[in-house]
């Protein structure tokens, strides 16, 4: 079996990774191990890519203080969750970089405001303030994002309600 170096990465250009070729000559099965990695599919996630870029290189102290880069898994669980949310009528969210290598998915929008800060793999808490009716909720979330999924449902069919309202 050969390797060759297959250039693609993952928010990172300096990060190489390998892809196993083989020649076929033997007639024996080999058993390969093959890793996947989804190619985003959603528009959200083609669009913040540099931005993705921009975090997970963040010098250290970047905060003035003691700032680390937005850690890789982090990165990565969080660009994996804007898939999972993506709403076509909705803008992509603001990543806001937290100081202790965690990072934040904002959408300040229509009388919402919508904060999601992903902590780690399957470690999310998410805030929701509705400016009109003057409430807020708060939730923890680690393995079903159904309720997150279901704010920002509802967050896109307010804008569109907006938008047909102004005649847009």
């Amino acid at each position: 079996m050969n390797a060759q170096r297959d250039f693609t990465t993952a928010f990172q250009d300096e990060i190489p990774n390998y892809r196993a070729v083989t020649d076929g000559i033997s007639s024996l099965g080999i058993r390969s191990t093959r890793v996947r990695v989804a190619n985003p599919r959603s528009e959200w996630v083609k669009e913040l890519e540099e931005r993705f870029d921009v975090l997970t290189s963040l010098r250290r102290g970047w905060d003035g203080y003691t700032g680390v880069p937005v850690s890789f898994t982090c990165a990565q669980f969080a660009a994996n969750l804007i898939e999972r949310l993506y709403n076509r009528s909705l803008p992509a969210p603001q990543l806001v970089p937290m100081a202790n290598g965690t990072m934040r998915l904002e959408w300040h929008m229509n009388e919402f405001d919508v904060e999601v800060d992903v902590l780690g793999p399957y470690d999310v808490v998410a805030y929701r303030a509705d400016l009109l009716n003057d409430t807020e909720e708060e939730i923890e979330i680690q393995t079903d994002f159904t309720e997150l999924s279901e704010w920002i449902t509802e967050l896109a069919t307010e804008r569109l309600e907006i938008q047909v309202q102004a005649g847009g």
